[in-house]
């Protein structure tokens, strides 16, 4: 209904317009210099409109041509782009079935047209790596971080793991230290610092980083707890006789508190202290530990000492017997003691007490030498040859 009366209108209008023009067309005059062009009004009129509806159509074509020309770059630039994430997908496949030549190829012909290749760098690198090549990973690396600067903690630490892997363990440790110094609440850089650490059997470091590692729950509770124990018996054991008693003092010191009643840590410290020929400390130690706990290891030890008061000694001992009950290893303990005491016959008691219950072949070492000293030279023969069997393995025949 509108479009019919917007054409009845315009109908109307054009027969006003021609009776108009049929009875007065006028004219225009167009001068330039000496030229001159008359004609009608209304064609003048009618070429303006032309004019203009021509030129607004040319002014379209040439906008419409710039945005076609826009859209081909657009469209070339994203096959291009599209085309290197086939090749990066197919190189990652590649890396990842062990192809890592092809695979380094591709990752590398995928950077050109590729707007972040940071992937592209890393994933190469491990290709040139397992390739034996570690100038070639050392460089990809190198072009990672300056195609993706901000990138430096994902570089990093794809450079310490294969580093770690190629056996370059100092190396790996430099990059390591290096990123914790940048990022110290990284979990990945301190789980990685502590694998490294106990590859290098390096205990102290594992210390250095236990606090970091607590704070930042990077393993669970009961797992630190046995690291830190782990940790510290460790470096009490590679304490030689040669270092200074101070060095074991302050190493002693620095273990917490919560720990100096565990009883590895225990029997670890108070060998260090046998060997540093300290007996005195050990003796002090080890009866402390025992007022409360039964720690077998420890009751051993205490045999071993040699104190200027070893009757003292022997009265302890015969105490806990009444403290905790018969034991093959504390029957020993009484019986070393009793021979540092020259008690022939007592000695001899606690060493056959001791056979009933938990045989062993230092207990037979110790029982021969009983037997050799008070001249029974047959039996002590026969329990070195029991104690040597007990620690041979042998064949039936």
């Amino acid at each position: 209904m509108k479009f019919l009366l917007c054409v009845l209108i315009i109908f109307f209008l054009a027969i006003w317009a021609g009776v108009k023009i049929a009875a007065d067309p006028g004219y225009a005059l167009f001068a330039y210099q000496h030229w001159t062009v008359q004609m009608p009004l209304w064609i003048a009129a009618a070429l303006l409109i032309l004019g203009f509806i021509l030129l607004h159509n040319l002014l379209l074509l040439i906008r419409g041509t710039g945005a076609l020309a826009k859209k081909i770059r657009a469209w070339r630039k994203q096959r291009r782009l599209n085309a290197s994430h086939r090749l990066t997908k197919v190189g990652l496949c590649e890396l990842a079935e062990g192809k890592w030549a092809s695979a380094e190829n591709l990752l590398i012909k995928a950077i050109q047209h590729n707007p972040s290749p940071l992937i592209n760098y890393l994933a190469a690198a491990r290709a040139a790596q397992e390739q034996g090549d570690e100038n070639r990973r050392d460089e990809y690396l190198r072009k990672a971080h300056e195609s993706t600067p901000d990138s430096a903690l994902a570089i990093g630490l794809t450079q310490a793991q294969l580093q770690f892997n190629q056996k370059q363990l100092e190396h790996s440790l430099a990059t390591l230290r290096h990123l914790q110094h940048l990022e110290p609440e990284n979990q990945y850089v301190l789980k990685m610092l502590r694998q490294l650490y106990q590859k290098l059997v390096d205990w102290n470091g594992i210390v250095e980083i236990l606090p970091e590692l607590r704070k930042r729950k990077v393993f669970p509770s009961e797992e630190l707890i046995n690291l830190e124990k782990q940790a510290y018996a460790e470096l009490l054991t590679q304490f030689k006789s040669s270092a200074s008693h101070q060095q074991l003092d302050e190493l002693w010191q620095r273990i917490p508190r919560s720990l100096k009643r565990d009883p590895l840590l225990l029997q670890r410290y108070v060998d260090r202290l046998i060997i540093q020929h300290r007996d005195e400390e050990a003796e002090h130690v080890i009866r402390g530990a025992l007022k409360n706990d039964w720690q077998p290891e420890l009751i051993r030890l205490y045999g071993l000492l040699s104190c200027a008061a070893s009757e003292k000694q022997l009265e302890i001992a015969e105490s806990w017997l009444k403290q905790y009950g018969n034991s093959g290893v504390l029957f020993l303990t009484l019986g070393r003691l009793c021979l540092r005491n020259h008690l022939w016959g007592q000695a001899r008691h606690y060493f056959e007490s001791a056979l009933a219950l938990e045989p062993c072949p230092e207990l037979y070492a110790e029982f021969g030498r009983l037997l050799e000293h008070i001249g029974q030279t047959n039996e002590a023969i026969e329990k070195y040859r029991q104690g040597l069997l007990g620690s041979m393995v042998t064949v039936s025949f």
